[in-house]
């Protein structure tokens, strides 16, 4: 009997997508820039309240699907560890003189993109550790 659903491995063009749109999700809520979620709510003459609580309300749900996704995948040892990882990165990256003449704003998108990755690291989790380890995760009832 022939499958009707192929099952497509994970690949790079797939953690980079995933990766994208935590980018785009962590950098539309808020961003140095002034072009954000954030700053659009802080304006307060424009009126369409409720198209920004309807944009605030799908923001909220897609950070809450990406935050629970992420915490069930590597938990919170591996938030810790990767935030560890990070942490020494920019600091060996300071200390090489690549990111010591960052204004405020400068330090603001490196941490909003270190947020983004983690949160892109936590949804593709699964497919990562299967590619290296081979293990399968018991959630997955497509095989």
């Amino acid at each position: 009997m022939a499958r009707l659903y192929k099952r497509e491995q994970f690949s790079y063009p797939h953690l980079i997508a995933r990766w994208l749109a935590a980018m785009f999700l962590v950098f539309a809520t808020y961003n140095p820039s002034g072009h954000s979620y954030f700053h659009w709510v802080m304006d307060m003459e424009s009126g369409r309240w409720s198209i920004k609580i309807l944009v605030g309300l799908c923001l909220i749900v897609l950070h809450l699907t990406f935050a629970y996704a992420t915490a069930r995948a590597i938990g919170a040892v591996g938030v810790l560890a990767t935030t560890t990882l990070f942490s020494s990165a920019v600091w060996a990256l300071v200390d090489l003189g690549y990111l010591s003449d960052l204004g405020l704003w400068g330090w603001v998108t490196v941490i909003l993109s270190l947020l983004a990755t983690l949160l892109a690291i936590g949804v593709s989790w699964s497919y990562i550790r299967n590619r290296l380890s081979g293990q399968v995760d018991s959630n997955d009832i497509t095989l």
